[in-house]
């Protein structure tokens, strides 16, 4: 466990992209477009909308997810399987064994959540804020596979670093 891709490949994507629980519980290896680097998912099976969406990831998104999808293949439960990920009873993960698998995450790296309650789908909001200061809140709307920008605009957040660095730099 402690050499293989799966969680990290897992992690990276959804930092990149701010998955939902459900799209990684739903996630399928068909969605991975190594070449074009992207997360592409298909109009039927997009969470909450009804449009296709082609999610932008990082090199080392792509080169975790090429080892993942590469070492995948060596594991029975994923026989037949179109799930790019599956939790280790072989069933696709939910809200809450991705919850369960954040926590022990935590815990093993001895981070300080700082009295907050650190969630799966608290991870969109920190994708969101980014997304938005650095190349703008259309980008981090589509990127979050947002349908309206109002929504996108509820998931960022400033920081007083940005807000004092505009303020420096506007005069």
């Amino acid at each position: 466990r402690a050499n293989s891709w799966k969680v990290p490949s897992l992690i990276a994507t959804t930092l990149d992209v701010g998955l939902r629980p459900v799209e990684i519980g739903n996630a399928k290896v068909e969605w991975i477009n190594l070449t074009d680097q992207s997360l592409e998912i298909p109009a039927k099976e997009a969470t909450k909308s009804d449009n296709n969406w082609k999610c932008s990831i990082s090199d080392k998104t792509a080169r975790a997810l090429e080892r993942w999808i590469n070492e995948r293949e060596a594991y029975a439960k994923y026989d037949g399987e179109d799930n790019l990920w599956l939790n280790r009873i072989g069933n696709p993960y939910t809200s809450s064994s991705l919850n369960y698998l954040l926590d022990q995450l935590i815990e093993e790296r001895e981070f300080d959540p700082m009295n907050r309650n650190l969630t799966c789908y608290s991870i969109r909001h920190v994708v969101a804020t980014p997304w938005a200061n650095e190349y703008g809140i259309q980008h981090a709307r589509e990127q979050l596979r947002h349908e309206k920008i109002e929504t996108t605009m509820r998931y960022v957040h400033s920081d007083s670093d940005t807000r004092s660095d505009m303020a420096n730099n506007s005069w």
